[in-house]
């Protein structure tokens, strides 16, 4: 992402991708309204995540876009303002001005840095379609589920292994043959396995990388992988 201040108040935004509805704009609009910037923005927005996918693309590009306006129009914000600035946007912002492996609670306001990190080699499975949030989350407003599965995780990785769930795949993988053949294809081959976020991409720790790539060939691709904390160096303001 490059940004530059332009005339004008509007943002005029690039991008490798065709995407409507950004967030950015959200984000823009509500930025330049409450805190009197005069002037515009150009964005140029690559994205090389996948869309739909629980991979925190969009809410990464949210935080980045949060911090970047902050320091080019000098808005004084600290990384606690920004926190609360991006709730206003979605619960899942706030984990990227931390980065790293991290505990997150409430509404995503609520983040506990942890000394520990996955640095194990995965395996990412796309599956040929996605996932939108809103239809996720629509799911679970009907069926609402309360969970601890993130403390499981943490609590059961220092015992040495992985004990892992998320409640999405509770509510996703029933409405869907496709991505179910891949969570039971990750069962067999895999020794633990993960829907990311709200889907529809799984991450799984397996040396059977080929063998699932031929099992789920009609189904996703198959790409190795790296679990390594994102390192955040933000200037503190």
């Amino acid at each position: 992402m490059s940004l530059r201040p332009i005339g004008g108040k509007n943002l005029i935004l690039d991008s490798n991708i065709k995407i409507e509805n950004n967030i950015l704009h959200k984000i823009w609009h509500y930025i330049s309204s409450n805190c009197g910037i005069k002037s515009g923005i150009y964005v140029n927005l690559e994205k090389n995540i996948p869309l739909m996918a629980g991979l925190g693309g969009g809410s990464s590009d949210a935080a980045a876009f949060l911090y970047a306006i902050n320091l080019i129009f000098s808005l004084g914000l600290t990384r606690k303002d920004l926190i609360n600035l991006s709730l206003n946007f979605g619960s899942d912002i706030a984990y990227f001005f931390y980065g790293g492996m991290c505990l997150v609670e409430g509404r995503g306001e609520k983040i506990t840095k942890l000394e520990e990190c996955l640095e194990e080699k995965i395996i990412l499975v796309l599956p040929n379609k996605g996932i939108s949030t809103s239809f996720a989350y629509n799911l679970y407003d009907k069926d609402p589920k309360i969970t601890n599965y993130t403390k499981q995780f943490y609590n059961e990785r220092k015992r040495g292994f992985i004990k892992t769930g998320n409640v999405f795949e509770d509510l996703i993988l029933p409405t869907d043959s496709d991505l179910k053949k891949i969570k039971e294809v990750l069962n067999e081959l895999s020794d633990w396995n993960l829907m990311s976020g709200s889907g529809s991409v799984f991450f799984a720790k397996s040396e059977n990388e080929a063998l699932i790539g031929k099992e789920l060939e009609e189904l996703a691709q198959v790409k190795p992988s790296v679990l390594t904390p994102l390192k955040m160096d933000l200037i503190e303001l």
